[in-house]
């Protein structure tokens, strides 16, 4: 067998090497522990003064999720870039394609030879991923206004629900740590991105709305 593809190399970095728990590391240290900082500094107040407590809560919890899944998008996308640049080969061979990949995830798109296409639905579940992985610190922020809080809360939080997940054989769609990898496999692209962008955002958007309840009692009795 040859040298390994780019292809190759960026599945097995992301599937097999816990990929997932730095990813909620980098989402948070990106901006979820930004309301922490407005708070212990009181600088919450001017702000609420311009503007109101709904507005800014709002806009904190897109700027985070924005802000952790630029962050990890950013380093994914260049790594992609130095794996292409790096190795002779970007799609791995028929072969490979038919035993291996095809019936992962996107692999159809390896086997119509579109590995950008694969490279960039990748990118997209990944910045889904840590735009909620640093909502769920924002959210935990709210209860309590830390930044260690902030910035450990989705690693630990990640590591609860894919034991709960393992435990009840919970779908994948309840483990956003596997979910993160996109480990669905025999899928369609279009049926895998369906689930990815439903089960992310329909988190990222119970994260924003716990957060925003607590931020805004907190800012009320503050």
């Amino acid at each position: 067998m040859g040298a390994p593809s780019a292809v190759a190399a960026f599945n097995n970095d992301l599937k097999y090497n816990n990929i997932n728990k730095l990813l909620c590391l980098c989402s948070a240290f990106a901006y979820s522990a930004s309301f922490c900082a407005d708070w212990q500094t009181r600088f919450t107040v001017p702000l609420i003064v311009r503007s109101d407590k709904r507005s800014y809560t709002l806009s904190k919890c897109i700027a985070v999720a924005v802000a952790g899944g630029t962050s990890v998008v950013t380093g994914a996308a260049a790594f992609i870039a130095f794996l292409c640049a790096t190795h002779e080969q970007i799609l791995p061979s028929a072969v490979e394609i038919d035993n291996e990949f095809s019936w992962q995830a996107f692999g159809d798109l390896l086997v119509n030879g579109q590995p950008a296409l694969f490279f960039l639905c990748y990118l997209c579940v990944l910045f889904l991923a840590a735009a909620f992985f640093a909502s769920l610190g924002l959210a935990a922020s709210g209860y309590f206004p830390n930044k260690y809080v902030a910035y450990i809360s989705p690693f630990a939080l990640d590591f609860v629900l894919n034991e709960l997940a393992n435990k009840l054989g919970l779908p994948i769609w309840l483990d956003p740590g596997r979910l993160a990898t996109a480990r669905i496999l025999g899928s369609t692209t279009s049926s895998i991105l369906r689930i990815v962008v439903i089960s992310f955002l329909s988190f990222t958007v119970l994260c924003d709305i716990l957060f925003i309840q607590t931020a805004k009692r907190r800012l009320a009795n503050g």
